[in-house]
């Protein structure tokens, strides 16, 4: 199988073009590169597209109008295909505003014929197609130009293979009857790709958040609220603003004034010049506390031991039928089912709808409801 030269598009003329050709197929492979190393949003590098047969790198700091590219995406005659595809969705969202559709992620697709969960794409192009990738510009700057020979060739292998495993992956799907549960998690992907990003959620995501009182909860996810919002300002990494165990600190210590933000650790004197004022506002502003209620800890001795036995029961359903354990059901949704029971709440709608439901999410909820919490 080889790997055909990859064509430079660097124009709206050539762009339109490659997506002509593109819109007469019935899918095609999709990938990204970008440089996030000091910014909050993702810098796109190159946009890598191949139908099998020919290999486009399209430049994106060449190419200022992409309706071309937008109407390929929104193609929903064109199947779109990625490994992995979260982050290539999140910057394709912000540099194009949209998302593609319909998408397939073949390693999501993997872990349904067999081939186990989050395997690598170039573990999935050797076991697939029998071809070893040389993974060799991981850490690559894409946003040099010219682009190396070696960058174009990594950059065309990402997309040309992925089309091949695709076809593959597709066969593999009808065969087992499995093509219907694959379009539902994908439909689910998009939808959660879609959906809006909650700010005043993120204190949820605050690892020991659990310890905190509900007042201080509530200061919390003021502080983590603004931080998220400087980061977009400011275009930087959260944790260049502010790492969680600084906010953390920031609670427990409550500083008065200037000179006692000086003596916590990680509040350098730019800092302060920049934030500390509207930090000492906040500490000592009573917060809002609407909507928020004490976070669960973590599982005690009891639960653990039926979140054990559930992962039991998933592990040999998942066995039975050669799919992945993690595809049934992960951790966190056996905990936030266990959780559910306890707070007499309704079950997560990942286990009691959809595919999930016959296959082992009926059986957990049975199992789980008769357990003595």
């Amino acid at each position: 199988m080889k790997l055909p030269e990859p064509q430079i598009i660097d124009t709206e003329q050539a762009l339109r073009a490659c997506v002509d050709t593109c819109r007469r197929s019935g899918a095609v492979a999709v990938d990204t590169e970008f440089m996030r190393t000091d910014t909050f949003f993702p810098i796109l590098g190159l946009i890598q597209i191949s139908d099998g047969r020919q290999v486009w790198l399209i430049d994106p700091l060449e190419i200022g109008d992409f309706s071309a590219l937008e109407q390929l995406f929104s193609d929903k005659a064109v199947t779109k295909v990625f490994h992995a595809c979260s982050e290539d969705l999140e910057v394709l969202r912000h540099q194009l505003g949209l998302l593609p559709v319909p998408v397939f992620d073949t390693q999501v697709a993997a872990a349904f014929v067999g081939h186990g969960y989050s395997r690598s794409y170039s573990g999935l192009v050797e076991r697939v197609l029998g071809v070893k990738l040389d993974k060799h510009e991981t850490r690559s700057d894409w946003l040099r130009r010219p682009l190396t020979p070696s960058q174009c060739q990594y950059a065309a292998e990402d997309v040309y293979f992925l089309v091949h495993v695709y076809w593959d992956l597709l066969e593999g799907l009808e065969r087992g009857g499995r093509s219907a549960w694959m379009a539902e998690e994908m439909s689910d992907l998009l939808a959660g790709a879609l959906e809006p990003e909650a700010l005043e959620e993120y204190y949820l995501r605050v690892k020991g958040a659990w310890k905190l009182s509900v007042a201080e909860l509530a200061l919390l996810r003021e502080l983590t609220c603004w931080r998220e919002r400087e980061a977009r300002i400011r275009n930087r990494p959260r944790n260049r603003i502010a790492p969680d165990a600084l906010l953390l600190e920031l609670i427990q210590v409550r500083p008065r004034d200037l000179r006692a933000l000086h003596g916590i650790e990680g509040c350098h004197s730019g800092f302060i010049r920049r934030y500390g004022e509207t930090l000492l506002t906040m500490l000592h502003t009573e917060p809002d506390m609407a909507d928020i209620e004490s976070l669960p800890a973590p599982l005690d001795r009891t639960t653990r031991n039926l979140l054990g036995q559930c992962r039991e029961m998933v592990d040999q359903r998942a066995q039975s039928l050669d799919l992945a354990p993690e595809l049934l059901a992960r951790k966190k949704d056996l905990e936030a089912l266990i959780r559910a029971r306890q707070q007499g709440e309704r079950a997560p709608e990942r286990m009691t709808e959809g595919w999930r439901r016959d296959i082992i999410g009926q059986e957990l909820y049975r199992h789980v409801a008769k357990a003595a919490l």
